[in-house]
């Protein structure tokens, strides 16, 4: 009887002790478990399920871009949450840019057919023969597309008289924009080369001797050169207000000042920082002559500037110098 109640006693025991240890120790769960329960956990449950927060840890900590450091799980999830987002922005944009740039350099890769995005027409004009013989390569703009309103001189190809002219406007039936490439040889040598935008001269032009030495070079932007400091009157630096030419950082080239409606204002050459030759003042609204000043001849005449001549609005000269006056 005392045997049958003590082993009764340690049968219920084991019982309570298996069913204690049930409700202690979860079951483990099959690995497919655990990879379902993952996926439906935020980053940070994922990051307290990796590494639960209420054991003890070795100390250890680890330094990120932007002088950031992560020394325990709630540095890691505000790395997370905060710093990664903006890492996230800044690579965006600078992909965005490197993506930009490539499509930039394509651009300008000449294929032939088009030139800074607009269609264009290769030209060929030949005069002379054997060492006399002028060869020039070029492209016309093979559209209407209307030219900068800013520049008073535009070169063209004439279809009619088969010759490149320089000229404010032309009839376009007959004649078209030079666009794209230029290439001019005297027999078999290379004098000189450049580009064309929309009639005006671009980007880099040389010029070279018979032995193919450089003998000058120039760049332009759109018929300014390069270096020229330019002023608008509107915040999109469409409507220009004054062109200062500049060629290696000197004050020289066609200096050029507009009325706000763009037409010209005043125009004139400069020489070293100096103004030289005739320059020309415009009323406002179209190319109605103000005043005709004179200036020294080069930057080394000391010449005091002339008033020569001045007009009224209606086109009336109303005053000339007496040293320019027609008898």
């Amino acid at each position: 009887m005392k045997f049958i109640r003590s082993t009764s006693f340690f049968f219920i025991l084991a019982i309570g002790f298996s069913f204690a240890q049930e409700s202690v120790i979860p079951k483990a769960k099959t690995k497919a478990e655990r990879k379902a329960a993952r996926k439906k956990m935020t980053l940070e449950e994922r990051i307290e399920d990796t590494i639960p927060v209420d054991i003890n840890l070795p100390t250890a900590s680890a330094k990120l871009p932007g002088s950031e450091k992560i020394s325990n799980v709630e540095d890691a999830k505000k790395y997370i949450n905060e710093t990664l987002p903006g890492y996230g922005a800044k690579a965006k944009k600078k992909i965005k840019k490197t993506k930009k740039q490539i499509a930039e350099a394509k651009a300008m890769v000449f294929d032939g057919k088009k030139f800074e995005g607009l269609p264009v027409e290769k030209q060929i004009y030949r005069r002379g023969s054997g060492s006399r013989m002028t060869y020039i390569e070029f492209y016309t703009l093979d559209g209407n597309q209307e030219p900068s309103p800013y520049h008073r001189i535009l070169t063209w190809y004439d279809l009619k008289r088969k010759r490149i002219a320089e000229a404010v406007a032309r009839d376009r039936k007959t004649n078209l924009l030079m666009h794209g490439p230029y290439k001019e040889y005297r027999g078999d040598f290379l004098v000189q080369e450049g580009e064309y935008y929309m009639g005006e001269k671009h980007g880099r032009w040389v010029s070279y001797d018979k032995d193919f030495i450089l003998l000058e070079k120039e760049v332009y932007n759109k018929g300014h050169y390069a270096d020229s400091d330019i002023t608008y009157f509107d915040a999109d630096s469409v409507k220009i207000k004054e062109v200062l030419p500049k060629i290696f950082g000197e004050e020289t080239g066609q200096y050029l000042l507009y009325h706000e409606n763009g037409t010209l204002a005043m125009e004139g050459m400069m020489d070293g920082g100096f103004k030289v030759g005739k320059w020309v003042e415009y009323y406002d609204g179209g190319n109605r002559r103000k005043k005709e000043i004179q200036y020294r001849k080069d930057r080394y005449d000391e010449a005091e500037p002339l008033v020569v001549r001045e007009y009224s609005e209606d086109g009336k000269m109303i005053f000339e110098h007496e040293s320019v006056k027609r008898n």
